[in-house]
């Protein structure tokens, strides 16, 4: 069994990663978020919602340049919601992040249409304004004031104000500025904590690779194609459906280590420098340590950390080769690679379905990719198109 929130901390670290500036913001704002829902008293299911949605708050934002607009509400805010709205466990969060930037503007920010805005979102509100309105290089205490002043200028006019006078007695408390840069919020504080099994955590992969591909913005679709190949190959090679299952995940999650990557390289119009090129390199190593982190299923970890490993021994991180390698995982690699030479890349259109059979050709003749995986490929090439979406 996953623990959600376990897996969700240990993710939002990786989306947090992809500017320095933004480092642990999310576990911030978890932070700030659960002291003034304790300070409201809110119910324990109410506060573990809002913890899990400070850390996926921001998995629609590409920049970080906010928008806040008390009549609107936010892209980035809509498109996080919509991640995750389709999964049962994350209505709720879905909901609450989908209004974390819709101000309370004295009063008249109450209800979105016929929708009545959360407290959470509310408390959301206030406490992701609090961690952007500091400098992180400097002593928490000798910005405390300089924090309260700016939140005290917006006033009302962007904070409920039950929210805002939680937040006014607990600033009086150096132990609430300390808890800010600390991470002490574990599964173990909630009783409720969603366990999930195999086919939850199925449903909660799919969500993920969704935020993967658009924070990755190379392709939009890359994950979930691989997830399709890699079921696709694994069905033609007779391998059960339980196990077809976690290559799925398998493939939903592989890249999971590349949100954590600068943009700037990944979108790069050019041929990557040398050191480029090796920076890349960490993200299935990022991917192991994330899953490692917060998930107990060592398979699931393996085959989607291994999507680089060669058979040859040329592959990376680890360098692994031969039967090293799972065929699990050498299934994972094969279709990661089918489908990124098909999609579009900043630096290159895709290529035909000819011209990518030809080349995994090459690589399964030296010995980079299994031949047989390949070979169910190539046979099943009309086929598998029903499958893959560009």
């Amino acid at each position: 069994m996953v623990s959600l929130l376990a897996f969700l901390f240990a993710f939002s670290e990786q989306l947090d990663s992809q500017l320095p500036e933004n480092r642990r913001h999310s576990s911030r704002v978890a932070n700030i978020s659960l002291a003034i829902a304790n300070h409201l008293k809110l119910p324990e299911k109410s506060k573990y919602e809002l913890v899990i949605s400070a850390l996926l708050h921001d998995a629609g934002n590409e920049n970080k340049n906010n928008n806040y607009n008390h009549k609107e509400i936010s892209d980035h805010a809509l498109k996080s919601s919509l991640f995750l709205s389709d999964i049962p466990f994350l209505e709720r969060p879905a909901t609450i992040i989908k209004y974390h930037h819709f101000s309370w503007n004295l009063g008249r920010g109450e209800f979105y249409q016929d929708e009545k805005i959360p407290i959470e979102s509310q408390i959301l509100n206030l406490a992701e304004h609090i961690d952007e309105n500091y400098d992180k290089s400097k002593y928490i205490l000798k910005e405390k004031n300089k924090i309260i002043k700016k939140i005290k200028e917006k006033g009302e006019n962007l904070f409920h104000p039950d929210v805002l006078n939680a937040f006014y007695d607990l600033s009086q408390k150096e132990s609430f500025w300390f808890e800010i840069n600390y991470d002490n919020i574990t599964p173990k504080d909630f009783s409720c904590d969603i366990k999930l099994d195999i086919d939850s955590f199925l449903l909660l992969s799919k969500a993920i690779a969704r935020i993967v591909d658009y924070r990755s913005r190379i392709q939009v679709r890359h994950s979930r194609n691989v997830a399709n190949i890699s079921s696709f190959l694994a069905g033609n090679l007779n391998i059960n459906d339980e196990k077809i299952k976690r290559i799925r995940i398998s493939g939903y999650l592989h890249d999971i280590g590349k949100v954590a990557l600068s943009s700037k390289i990944l979108l790069k119009k050019d041929k990557l420098t040398r050191k480029e090129t090796e920076y890349i390199k960490v993200h299935p190593f990022k991917t192991f340590l994330t899953l490692k982190n917060s998930i107990p299923f060592e398979d699931i970890i393996i085959w989607s950390s291994y999507h680089h490993e060669k058979l040859n021994g040329k592959g990376y991180p680890f360098r692994l080769k031969g039967n090293e390698i799972p065929i699990e995982a050498r299934i994972v690699a094969t279709a990661d690679i089918y489908s990124a030479l098909l999609e579009d890349r900043p630096y290159r259109k895709g290529v035909s379905e000819k011209m990518a059979i030809n080349y995994m050709r090459r690589l399964a003749r030296e010995g980079y990719i299994d031949k047989d995986i390949f070979e169910v490929l190539y046979e099943n090439r009309e086929e598998l198109k029903s499958v893959i979406r560009l």
